[in-house]
């Protein structure tokens, strides 16, 4: 059986809710639903009482939940184990799409110039709940992710780096005057929206929720994966978006973009570096001269201690 299905019943026993193992997995509703039924069919047993307002394993399902943890903690070993014995010197990375495209470039240059000797280098962009599984998982050495959750990152080694403010931006074409704003003002027009489990979405889904607001008051709402096109989209005049200041912070200065705030949001949100266990940091490594890289980028002490 893939893991996938034993890692979705962990999810499901210990959210106690479909839709919250849902949200934590990044994936739908009925997909949760779909693995589920699938593992009760191959063992020929009700693993969730269903009775209650809370799921709750039946004793079949205590069993295969405890087992289940064993497996996953024996694929992550294997996975890390793995990664140790490989010769070739590497770096697998992974960020959010707003840090690889503001930061990750500058970083690259320089690692680049200082660390000639890799023989891999992999470079990857996610959500930031797919990102913490996957450095549980063992699938990438290092990882920074931009989060407004509040993830337990207690099993993982991480470093705190200066954190990101998210703004409204338009247009000057759509007319809209910068700095505060009514709410009112920005639902008159188009959102142009990232997917769910985007750091960007997930924040604002949050704020608009704060004032009794939700996705659907604004005019339409059109979902962009491609951060590069959403940018260009709302340059464009095609509507408003929720964006990186970073991001938009040169559009800004020379005017093609405006920026809005809305009283009462929250538009801050963290950023951290995250170190796998199984990293061999050591001073001569790719992983610590790429920390380093990072670190420098943020203007913070290269070498201390990770």
């Amino acid at each position: 059986m893939e893991s996938v299905y034993l890692k979705t019943l962990v999810e499901v026993v210990k959210a106690g809710s479909i839709s919250k193992a849902a949200d934590i997995l990044c994936v739908t509703q009925p997909a949760v639903s779909r693995r589920i039924k699938f593992i009760e069919e191959q063992y020929g047993y009700s693993l969730l009482d269903r009775s209650g307002q809370t799921l709750i394993p039946t004793d079949a399902g205590k069993l295969v939940f405890e087992k289940a943890e064993k497996m996953l903690a024996i694929e992550r070993e294997l996975l890390s184990g793995l990664k140790c014995i490989h010769e070739r010197k590497s770096i697998a990375f992974i960020c959010t799409p707003s840090f690889g495209i503001v930061h990750l470039p500058t970083i690259m240059r320089e690692f680049m110039m200082e660390y000639n000797e890799l023989a891999d280098l992999s470079f990857m962009f996610d959500t930031p709940g797919k990102i913490v599984e996957a450095l549980r998982d063992g699938i990438y050495d290092l990882a920074v992710l931009e989060h407004c959750e509040c993830f337990d990152f207690s099993d993982l080694s991480t470093v705190s780096l200066p954190g990101d403010d998210m703004i409204f931006v338009s247009s000057p074409a759509l007319g809209l005057t910068a700095g505060k704003i009514a709410p009112e003002a920005l639902f008159s027009h188009t959102l142009l929206a990232r997917k769910e489990g985007c750091c960007s979405r997930t924040l604002l889904e949050v704020n608009l929720q704060a004032i009794g607001k939700e996705l659907s008051d604004f005019r339409s709402c059109v979902v962009i994966d491609d951060l590069h096109m959403v940018l260009h989209s709302t340059q464009s005049g095609h509507g408003v978006s929720f964006l990186s200041r970073e991001l938009v912070q040169e559009q800004i200065d020379t005017g093609l973009l405006r920026e809005h705030y809305i009283d009462g949001f929250r538009h801050h949100r963290n950023r951290t570096l995250i170190i796998h266990a199984g990293c061999r940091l050591s001073p001569q490594s790719p992983q610590n001269y790429f920390i380093e890289r990072i670190h420098a980028r943020f203007g913070l002490p290269t070498t201390s201690p990770i």
